[in-house]
């Protein structure tokens, strides 16, 4: 084989070396590139997913802090109408009684399009207490005074008390949904929610048969 071959053999070889290598590193480059690419469509999907996540946490937040607020609100403006009435004239007490609870149906309306389904199940039994404790008020507000007057109005003190510790349980759940704690707290039951309490608010619906008021059923009902 001549010389003149054997340095274009090499020539060739030399120009088909430069060209793969050229295709392999652009092939390489395509590959990194594309690697990238998914990185980050991963990262944006990851932070899209999580800004949602905490978009809904947020919603969640301020509806709860609505209805702990106005549900509270609710209670201490009754029970504030309730001595009131033990101890005379109360138009004052209410009229605040009136505005609050006008309030607290119109987030508790929001609540059921956002509350998840524990939350509303067991804010129903504070609800229900509430509803008792507004119909033994109102029965009251015009009757004259006598003992059994003050006994009636006695026993809706109580109730009222009582639905502090419901409230409390509402509360534990509220705050584990919006991530404010980790776990419930161990007098929290995840299954079956607050307990029936107190006498008085144990012993209400037959309180409120005996009283002419219709007694309140929440069993699976959030209204």
């Amino acid at each position: 084989m001549s010389g003149a071959i054997i340095s274009l053999i090499i020539a060739i070889v030399g120009v088909g070396g430069t060209l793969a290598s050229t295709v392999i590193t652009q092939v390489l480059a395509q590959r990194t590139e594309s690697q990238r690419a998914e990185r980050e469509a991963r990262i944006r999907a990851a932070e899209q997913q999580a800004s949602e996540k905490q978009r809904k946490i947020d919603q969640l937040q301020s509806c709860y802090v609505q209805l702990n607020a106005h549900d509270r609100h609710y209670r201490d403006a009754m029970l504030a109408h309730a001595y009131a009435l033990k101890s005379g004239s109360a138009d004052a007490e209410a009229a605040e009684v009136n505005s609050a609870r006008r309030t607290q149906r119109d987030t508790r309306a929001e609540a059921q399009l956002v509350a998840s389904d524990a939350v509303l199940q067991i804010e129903s039994h504070v609800n229900a207490q509430l509803t008792v404790a507004y119909r033994r008020l109102m029965g009251v507000a015009g009757q004259p005074e006598s003992s059994a007057r003050q006994a009636h109005l006695s026993r809706t003190i109580e109730l009222l008390d009582s639905v502090i510790v419901q409230q409390e349980h509402v509360r534990a759940r509220m705050r584990l949904e919006v991530r404010a704690t980790q776990e419930l707290p161990a007098w929290q039951d995840p299954e079956t929610g607050p307990p029936h309490h107190s006498q008085a608010g144990s012993s209400s619906s037959t309180t409120d048969v005996a009283e002419g008021v219709a007694p309140q059923t929440t069993s699976g009902s959030y209204a």
